[in-house]
């Protein structure tokens, strides 16, 4: 094969397959061209990626990326593009200009080969990084990290899919003020300038990740979000699901399949299509606290107010109203058919269980599972394939 670029979507396909023929290429599990985020004293906060292509997509851009790049097809690999790279991949992807189709790798492209600088970058470079995961290892550094991230929040992968492990270490504790970062040095210079000079300092939080609706496009993806505060990037969202004001929140590594959130879903916690997450009510992650076992809600269930969530259910379950249910807690069983029926037990024997009602009994006070005509009739209405939501209001 010559060196001439390709002319035609044939002789484009052609020099695809004969670099995925070599030993120099491996299908990456995630890959991106982004742009580097850096503080204005030069410290790299997090990388911004319009697109993210997981396992199976796009194969002939990855391939012509690596090519180009020279990526080792191992780990994690990123690699700071300089202008004339990008010219020259964008010389391979030249035969599908003007086919009236849309193409969001070459789109990424073109903007990158626009940029100018990227504020605070220590080598003055525009920042344009190429990124890319052939293993699901630990994350390696903010590239990585970052990419990782967006994989969930784009739906790529599901919670718990991806080795997250230690990515707390890989990314620095910043102050943003909107989307851009700023660290501790800077922070005292804007501290100063509010005090003696004629500037502010407004900060919307000090965080190691940036929020969900500044990195993704959340009405594109069908979700409603009334406070920017209230989901992480690497959060997943599922269709239909909507965050309500006051105490819904979503952290990353968690997410649902379409809920209504009014309380909080903590990290690797997840709520299925159709469930309620009611004002204040907490289901438990595994960040803290001691708690291993990601918590997952089935599909129908209905989470009251201050209730509060420390083990798997099934679907059309009910916890009631400021009752907690963990796994250590003493529960007696009284649902008729089930193995446990009359007996006292652990919560965690009752994992994945199905159309029940968790509450506290009004005459002993005693935590107890039943099951109820509301279960019955969440469940019925699952089969049916009907949800316990208002699907107006799901509807986006």
């Amino acid at each position: 094969m010559s060196n001439a670029y390709p002319r035609d979507v044939e002789a484009f396909r052609a020099v695809v397959a004969e670099f995925q023929s070599s030993g120099r290429y491996q299908a990456p599990v995630l890959f991106a061209v982004g742009r580097r985020v850096y503080t204005r004293n030069g410290t790299l906060a997090s990388v911004r990626y319009p697109v993210v292509n997981g396992p199976g997509q796009n194969a002939g851009s990855a391939a012509i990326l690596m090519k180009v790049l020279g990526v080792e097809p191992a780990g994690v690999q990123n690699v700071a593009m300089s202008r004339a790279q990008v010219e020259e991949v964008l010389k391979h992807f030249a035969p599908f200009d003007g086919d009236g189709k849309v193409h969001a790798n070459i789109d990424v492209l073109k903007a990158a080969l626009a940029a100018g600088p990227a504020a605070g970058a220590p080598d003055g470079s525009t920042g344009v990084v190429a990124s890319f995961t052939f293993e699901d290892i630990e994350p390696q550094g903010v590239e990585d990290s970052t990419l990782k991230l967006y994989a969930l929040s784009n739906r790529i992968f599901r919670p718990g899919e991806q080795n997250l492990a230690k990515i707390f270490t890989k990314l620095p504790n910043v102050a943003w003020a909107g989307d851009t970062p700023m660290d501790a040095d800077q922070i005292d210079t804007a501290l100063m300038d509010a005090a003696f000079g004629s500037g502010s300092f407004a900060p919307i939080m000090v965080d190691k990740f940036p929020l969900f609706i500044h990195r993704v496009n959340a009405v594109k993806l069908g979700v409603r979000i009334t406070d920017q505060h209230k989901v992480r990037l690497g959060a997943y969202l599922g269709e239909g699901t909507t965050l309500m004001p006051g105490a819904s929140y979503v952290n990353f590594n968690a997410g649902t399949d379409g809920a209504m959130v009014e309380g909080r879903i903590s990290s690797s916690a997840f709520v299925g299509k159709g469930s309620d997450v009611g004002g204040g009510a907490s289901i438990l992650g595994t960040l803290s606290g001691g708690n291993n076992v990601p918590i997952s809600i089935g599909r129908n269930c209905l989470l009251e107010a201050n209730s509060v969530l420390g083990l798997p259910v099934g679907d059309a379950v009910v916890i009631a109203a400021e009752t907690a249910v963990l796994g250590s807690s003493r529960v007696r069983v009284l649902v008729d058919g089930h193995p446990l029926d009359g007996k006292t037990v652990k919560a965690s024997e009752l994992a994945g269980i199905n159309a029940v009602t968790f509450r506290r009994n009004d005459t002993d006070g005693v935590l107890e599972v039943v099951r109820t005509r509301r279960n019955e009739e969440y469940a019925r209405k699952l089969e049916g394939g009907e949800s316990i939501l208002n699907a107006d209001l799901h509807k986006h």
